[in-house]
């Protein structure tokens, strides 16, 4: 299937950074980014010509209260604006290219932020962080191509003030524990904030009346240490890094009729661990593992059955208890990189990367199969030239070695016919065949 894609993008930037003082810092950053887009999906033809500008301001204090006590004080705002002209195309096969305009919209967002943070240091063991941010982020929508008396505008707002708080313990120079306390707001994608064009089909909102402000709660624990192993030659490093996550997401956005339109789950939860850790010998070999095992659910979760059928008005479909659609409860992934000092740089290094298998639908029948593939490659990383003033890194190698065929990703709550009696896999995408990278 050929999904035409043609991205061109430009950004420009400026950062200028003062320092008032040996204790007084004041930061300003300012951006602009055109962006001209092109794509086919769902049979039509899409183009975007956007513009994305935005920028933002800190300050910071840094104060010694004692020789073992530091402190440190930030506070900023940032805001960055988007939008833009969104032309739709009926799609003329099989040359994927644009037929009669279908329609004209703008969708515009603006997302301003405000923050404040104080860091205090103690006897360089314990360090403690408390602060918040306020998120204010606003969307416009206006359709162009219907005649001037039903053109739809619309203006759409989600606020939040998040509060933060961590803590970290140095048990020595090489090893901590922490606790952090966490969230936020999300920010939805334009094509997340589309009304529902479902049956009965929604001709009053610009914006989705569907969605609400998606706020989260984070809680996490760890700890991370370096430890040396043996000695002289036979020297080895271990670096491991272990964290117990939960985290609570109110009015999760979900993915309808297969990326239609959007629909906010009551509340949804995860809760998982996660674990890496790397073993490096002296001799150039190194062998490096991560993994995470999770469990994610929703809790509240209610479908209206209208945006499925219209004579299923009222009825409600509840999915609290059920798994998560597109979430794996399991990932991982084992590399091995023998990169001896004799080579100068050169490596070769292989790479086992596996994913759980995961449900595409809130009704948990269907599913994705787990798969498992694996990458190998060679190398040089930081090769020097003209006496150390020229360096270069080269990477070649294949994703996919074995050729495995596997499902790479999938539409969630997608629409799946049957014909014939069968299900027919219409909304999973093939992951890549064996691939050259470099």
């Amino acid at each position: 299937r050929d999904e035409r894609r043609n991205n061109r993008l430009g950004r420009l930037g400026v950062k200028v950074t003062h320092e008032l003082d040996d204790n007084n810092m004041i930061e300003a950053s300012a951006f602009a980014q055109p962006k001209f887009l092109q794509r086919s999906e769902r049979n039509t033809f899409r183009d975007f010509n956007r513009y994305h500008v935005g920028g933002g301001a800190m300050y910071r204090n840094t104060t010694l209260f004692s020789p073992d006590v530091h402190n440190t004080f930030l506070l900023g705002v940032d805001e960055a604006y988007q939008d833009g002209a969104i032309l739709f195309y009926t799609l003329i096969l099989p040359q994927t290219t644009r037929g009669t305009l279908s329609d004209n919209k703008r969708e515009g967002a603006n997302n301003f932020g405000a923050f404040v943070q104080d860091e205090i240091s103690v006897d360089e063991n314990l360090l403690l962080l408390l602060g918040g941010r306020y998120d204010n982020i606003t969307y416009n929508s206006e359709g162009y191509f219907a005649p001037p008396t039903k053109r739809l505008s619309e203006t759409k707002s989600f606020t939040r003030f998040t509060p933060k708080g961590g803590i970290t313990y140095r048990v020595s120079p090489t090893h901590s524990v922490y606790a952090n306390v966490g969230g936020g707001v999300e920010v939805p994608a334009g094509n997340e904030t589309d009304p529902s064009g479902t049956v009965p089909g929604d001709t009053i909102n610009a914006i989705n009346p569907l969605l609400e402000p998606i706020v989260s709660t984070t809680i996490e624990v760890g700890t991370k240490q370096i430890v040396q192993l043996g000695g002289g030659e036979a020297m080895t490093t271990l670096t491991y890094d272990v964290a117990a996550y939960w985290l609570r997401v109110t009015n999760d956005i979900i993915p309808y009729r297969g990326g239609r339109f959007y629909f906010t789950a009551g509340k949804s939860e995860r809760m998982g661990l996660e674990a890496a850790a790397s073993l490096k010998f002296a001799m150039g070999l190194s062998v490096s593992a991560a993994f995470t095992a999770s469990k994610n659910r929703y809790k509240e979760y209610l479908v209206d059955s209208v945006h499925y059928s219209a004579g299923k008005a009222g009825k409600y479909a509840d999915y609290a208890g059920n798994k998560i659609t597109g979430v794996p409860s399991i990932f991982y992934n084992i590399g091995l990189m023998y990169m001896p000092e004799v080579l100068k740089g050169a490596y070769i290094r292989a790479s086992l990367q596996s994913v759980g298998k995961y449900y595409v639908n809130d009704a948990n029948t269907i599913t994705v199969p787990s798969y498992t593939i694996l990458n190998a490659g060679i190398g040089i990383d930081h090769l020097n030239f003209a006496e150390e003033r020229l360096f270069c890194s080269a990477f070649f190698g294949f994703n996919n070695l074995t050729n495995a065929k596997y499902i790479g990703s999938a539409w969630l709550n997608p629409d799946a016919p049957v014909i014939g009696g069968v299900q027919v896999p219409a909304y999973i995408e093939p992951g890549l065949p064996r691939n050259f990278i470099g």
